[in-house]
């Protein structure tokens, strides 16, 4: 063989024995480290759970964590452990009855289920006041400063048990949170970037007082809705007027008027107009004098050229029933009263044409309720006042 060839030879039986040298040391190193973790966790096992990712898997019991305290450089799997090292290093089995057993703590009560206030998402613009913890706030105040804006606000109050209340002055009730709806069109209009704006700074300046979280949403997405729900509004707001005409030669005596209202079933009001209303004190329609003067059924000689009967379509429930009501009363007075009956325009009435408005009120009322926007109810006694 040649020298170099030798050389290689020597070469390789030492990197033979440097590598088993190199293990059995290593083989050393781990059994000391099992001796001092068994010693260490022979009096106090410690209990972990399996991953999350694994519990989906299948259900794992709880067992023995033996390398918590291995560095990440020593997370290789040791070698083999002969039957008498596991003699020699048994662990004792836990005592359970042992009063460092781990104990199942009562879980805590669920937080209730946060409801939705009952403010209206297509009719108002809605923030939200959230508060630390729950505070005696002066709401009363910040209504105030809200009717100042110009356009109807309804406030809610959200109180420990996670349930909504109305609010509208003063409260010595402590809340979570309160929720402001400020309404997005009336028969004013839609409501206005500048009033947003103010809605919303009134909102962070009482927050920053009080302790308070505000979110408010987007504005534009807010004037769009607005916008789209007036001119909506404009379209089916319409009052219906009936007016009976006195001849020019003879007007009609109040004191006749306040009798045939009262046969009529019509009762006369503080503002000196007659009104019909249902069992439930909500007026049906009005008659008022046409010279815009209260009716003084009391003062002798008071007379009037004209008397109109007022039908408000979007605010009356069941109004196709009410609107023939009115027009069959039209119709009767002005035979007693020996008037003209007319519509605004100053055109004879006749049954032709109010079997015509009849009809328009039927496609009205349609078109409110496939919008969502019954007439008579909650959502049209707020937009159309």
């Amino acid at each position: 063989m040649t020298t170099f060839q030798l050389v290689l030879v020597g070469f390789g039986v030492a990197l033979v024995l440097g590598v088993v040298l190199y293990n059995w040391l290593q083989e050393r190193k781990y059994r000391q480290q099992l001796n001092r973790q068994f010693a260490a966790d022979a009096g106090e096992p410690n209990f972990d759970r399996a991953p999350a990712a694994e519990a989906d898997r299948h259900r794992q019991e709880p067992s023995l964590n033996l390398d918590a305290e291995s560095s990440a450089d020593d997370r290789r799997q040791p070698p083999p452990i002969e039957d008498e090292d596991f003699e020699r290093l048994a662990v004792p089995e836990p005592d359970f009855t042992d009063a460092r057993q781990p104990r199942l703590e009562p879980a805590a009560a669920a937080v209730p289920f946060e409801q939705e206030s009952p403010l209206d998402p297509d009719t108002e613009y809605i923030a939200r006041l959230r508060f630390s913890q729950p505070v005696m706030a002066p709401v009363a105040g910040l209504i105030d400063l809200m009717r100042e804006i110009g356009k109807p606000v309804r406030v809610m109050a959200q109180g420990h048990d996670g349930n909504w209340e109305p609010v509208s002055g003063p409260s010595r009730n402590s809340y979570a949170a309160l929720e402001l709806g400020l309404q997005l069109a009336d028969r004013s209009g839609a409501v206005t970037s500048g009033q947003i704006d103010a809605f919303c700074r009134v909102l962070y300046n009482f927050a920053a007082e009080q302790g308070g979280a505000v979110s408010c949403p987007d504005k534009s997405a807010a004037l769009e809705l607005a916008r789209a729900l007036d001119l909506f509004c404009i379209e089916v707001d319409v009052m219906i007027g009936l007016n009976i005409v006195a001849p020019d030669a003879r007007p009609f005596l109040i004191s006749e008027v306040h009798r045939w209202a009262g046969e009529a079933g019509l009762a006369l009001q503080g503002d000196g107009s007659y009104a019909l209303k249902n069992e439930a004190a909500r007026t049906l329609y009005t008659l008022a004098n046409q010279s815009d003067q209260p009716f003084q059924p009391g003062v002798p000689g008071a007379s009037t050229h004209g008397i109109t009967l007022l039908f408000d379509v979007p605010n009356m429930a069941d109004g196709l029933a009410v609107f023939d009501r009115m027009a069959g009363t039209a119709m009767r007075l002005s035979k007693t009263l020996g008037g003209r009956l007319v519509d605004d325009n100053g055109k004879l009435v006749s049954q032709e044409s109010l079997q015509k408005i009849h009809q328009r009120l039927a496609e009205s009322y349609a078109s409110m309720d496939a919008r969502g926007i019954p007439a008579g109810g909650e959502r049209a006694s707020r937009l159309f006042v």
